[in-house]
């Protein structure tokens, strides 16, 4: 057996192994990014307002979701982005929402399949230490 043989096979059951992980990782890693607000409102400023030079938040219609006294609260949100030039846009709440939950899994996904890589990387260098030539 070559070398070569032995890191392609460290790099394969990395990739078997991290690969199925990461139908794991994305849509919890995804889900905590959304549910901690100041990460979340970064990422979410990244997608909706790139290039943005400041962006105002205004929250609304604050209630309860629920009838029972004990229940969740929900808002509603629109951004204002303002831009170099001076230009403005406003963002209204379910673009907020839907950009700003694709970019935190994007970000996980990212971050996990970098992490599969690097383990791919390190397998293959050990892989292919450990076989004789």
């Amino acid at each position: 057996m070559k070398r070569w043989h032995g890191s392609c096979i460290g790099a394969f059951l990395v990739l078997l192994i991290g690969g199925g992980s990461l139908l794991f990782f994305v849509p919890v890693g995804g889900a905590m990014l959304v549910g901690m607000p100041p990460v979340f409102d970064k990422l979410t400023g990244w997608a909706v307002c790139p290039g943005a030079v400041s962006v105002s938040q205004e929250e609304y219609n604050s209630g309860p979701v629920t009838t029972s006294p004990s229940g969740m609260t929900g808002h509603q949100e629109e951004w204002t982005c303002t831009f170099k030039d001076g230009t403005q846009k406003v963002i209204p709440n379910q673009e907020i929402a839907f950009k700003g939950m694709g970019a935190s899994f994007t970000a996980a996904g990212i971050c996990g399949g970098l992490g599969v890589l690097f383990f791919m990387v390190l397998a293959a260098i050990i892989g292919g230490r450990l076989v004789k030539p």
